[in-house]
């Protein structure tokens, strides 16, 4: 009986058909930045960036991702070590979907951190989204719940 070997056929197809574009996914870590002594109700986009220029409002910081990239959201506070900035929830608020769910929460095994998969969208969509997040200053919670919503497109 007579096999045939598929290494001819292989080396045919790689030379010939080469892969155009490979893409390793990436983790993208967003940094939410607060002045915690300074935070309330009224002043959360002045007294909250993620370090874009300060042309750049919170509302249109975008982050740029490709499907399979992880992307974590993490808080800092400006004024001291000592004081935290935990981000709760990441919520769709509009756009295409480029998540698994419509809502995205931190963990006990990660409180204040959110870790999502871009899974869901084509290139060139758009998610809003809304980060919650609480604040410590101090050793005391600041206010209640504050929102920032930024945006997230599938490159």
């Amino acid at each position: 009986m007579r096999t045939m070997s598929l290494f001819p056929v292989f080396l045919f197809l790689t030379l010939f058909f080469p892969a155009t574009e490979t893409h390793s996914q990436e983790t993208h870590v967003i940094t939410l930045n607060v002045d915690t002594s300074e935070i309330n109700n009224d002043n959360v986009n002045e007294v909250s960036n993620f370090g874009q220029p300060a042309e750049i409002s919170n509302i249109d910081y975008t982050i740029y991702a490709s499907l399979g990239d992880t992307v974590v959201w993490r808080g800092n506070s400006t004024y001291s070590e000592e004081d935290l900035v935990m981000v709760e929830a990441i919520n769709h608020e509009g756009g295409a979907r480029v998540f698994s769910r419509n809502t995205l929460r931190d963990t006990q095994d990660n409180p204040g951190v959110v870790i999502g998969v871009v899974s869901e969208g084509r290139e060139g969509e758009e998610e809003k989204y809304k980060i919650s997040f609480k604040v410590m200053h101090n050793g005391e919670r600041r206010g209640g719940t504050y929102h920032i919503d930024p945006k997230i497109r599938i490159k």
